[in-house]
């Protein structure tokens, strides 16, 4: 069987006596509301209500046993000491993973392949091709920085021999113009005897004996400019005079390999006209084309 709470009866808040009043007042008012209701004097109405409020102020208050009871339980304080503690931020400072790579450069020096570097002190020094380096510019030109002339007897492909007398051919070509061939600068004389040999077909020119000589191993010769004659004729004679296009060859004496006549030059002046140049006097003059005179191959590097 379920259990079953059973509220106990009202508790008073007086003794027996006094509950014993408070009944007989009840009473009394409730008789003497029934008189009230037959009496039109004015005591009754006066008295029957207080009769009722007597009764009802001696009636105990009751309390609702089954209502739950209400404890009033202090507040529990707890005091908490503060705890006043700084904890400095956790901060983890990571250095950035920076990596230097030296770029990967090779430098390769090359030294340069120098044959001849400088003419020598008070005389002059053989050439790759085994003739006399005549005439130094200095310094890197376009066309080189060295001249160089062919040994004496070069005609055969060797130097020295029993033919040390330079031969003696036309100019070619008279009375026609060769195109690019009017050339009269130092470095100039190279593309003139291209622009003859390739305007002129005449066999045994001059420019075609410079053209086609190999000597020292090297094939790389060439009939002189007007300037460049003019700079072998200085060395030819031993001058000792600045290099330029002026002065004109001039003074010393005639080194033996030289003759003392006129050389052609690559320069063509006209049609039926070249430049050449007396190494036994230094001028240079205007000849006919079909003229013989001297011919000394040169080259550059």
């Amino acid at each position: 069987m379920n259990a079953v709470d059973v509220c106990g009866l009202p508790g008073t808040g007086g003794s027996t006596f006094v509950l014993i009043a408070g009944v007989f007042l009840l009473v009394a008012g409730v008789i003497v509301a029934r008189w009230v209701r037959q009496s039109a004097g004015r005591m009754s109405v006066v008295v029957a209500p207080l009769v009722l409020l007597g009764g009802l102020a001696l009636v105990p208050q009751v309390a609702d046993p089954c209502a739950p009871a209400t404890t009033t339980v202090a507040p529990s304080v707890t005091t908490v000491a503060a705890t006043n503690s700084t904890v400095p931020s956790a901060t983890t400072t990571v250095p950035s993973a920076t990596t230097t790579v030296p770029s990967a450069t090779t430098t390769t020096t090359v030294a340069p392949t120098t044959t001849t570097t400088t003419l020598a002190p008070g005389g002059y020094q053989v050439g790759p091709g085994g003739g006399i380096i005549f005439y130094d510019a200095g310094s890197i030109q376009p066309w080189g920085r060295y001249l160089e002339v062919a040994c004496a007897g070069w005609s055969d492909g060797v130097c020295g021999g029993n033919d040390l007398t330079d031969p003696e051919p036309a100019w070619g070509c008279y009375g026609a113009n060769i195109s690019g061939a009017n050339g009269t600068l130092i470095g100039t004389g190279e593309q003139n005897t291209t622009d003859i040999v390739a305007g002129c077909s005449e066999s045994g020119i001059a420019a075609g004996l410079a053209d086609a000589l190999v000597l020292g191993g090297q094939s790389d010769w060439f009939l002189p400019s007007l300037d460049e004659l003019n700079e072998l004729c200085k060395y030819a004679r031993s001058t000792g005079q600045a290099a330029g296009a002026l002065p004109l060859c001039s003074g010393g004496g005639l080194l033996t390999g030289f003759s003392s006549g006129s050389y052609w030059s690559s320069s063509e002046f006209v049609d039926v006209i070249a430049w050449g140049q007396d190494f036994g006097l230094g001028f240079q003059y205007n000849f006919a084309k079909n003229s013989t005179l001297y011919v000394r191959p040169v080259r550059a590097f």
